[in-house]
């Protein structure tokens, strides 16, 4: 199994993130990161450090959501391997500028949370299904976004 966080951060950059993504249920996140395989740490991309594992607890956020993901135990592995050799990677400045400036803004070898979450899932885990073609690149991919592309496969608590 994967399991995926999402959460409200409560902080003005969230606001930011919240206020340009507009509404999702049961909130609207304004971060996604992996929990750990030993559940003791959230695994993601933070404006501040970048990729990285920060210990479970680190944060208290105003909302909360674990999303549980059926995997083979080789998807599994392979999800958290592509999420652990990234640690150390730079966050994508750029493309959240794209969230707020009409443009494509990205800046190469680095991501933003959802992006990265989005990219461990389709490119090392195979978990999208193979025919599904998305519409954006990975860097355009919001955690909204990504919250509401995984509702059409596993049920969301609203």
């Amino acid at each position: 199994m994967i399991r995926l966080r999402f959460i409200d951060g409560g902080v003005f950059e969230s606001t930011l993130i919240e206020l340009q993504e507009k509404t999702c249920m049961p909130f609207t996140p304004s971060h996604v990161e992996c929990v750990s395989r030993d559940g003791a740490f959230y695994i993601g991309q933070h404006i501040d450090g970048g990729m990285r594992a920060r210990p479970a607890g680190y944060d208290t956020p105003r909302h909360e959501l674990f999303v549980d993901l059926p995997a083979t135990e080789a998807q599994t592995a392979a999800f958290y391997d592509y999420v652990e050799k990234s640690e150390g990677e730079p966050y994508d400045w750029e493309a959240i500028l794209g969230f707020v400036i009409p443009g494509h803004f990205h800046t190469q070898k680095a991501s933003i949370c959802s992006a990265k979450m989005f990219l461990a899932l389709r490119l090392a885990a195979d978990w999208f299904p193979s025919h599904v073609a998305i519409a954006v690149p990975a860097h355009c991919i919001s955690p909204r976004d990504l919250l509401m592309i995984l509702s059409t496969i596993v049920p969301i608590p609203h």
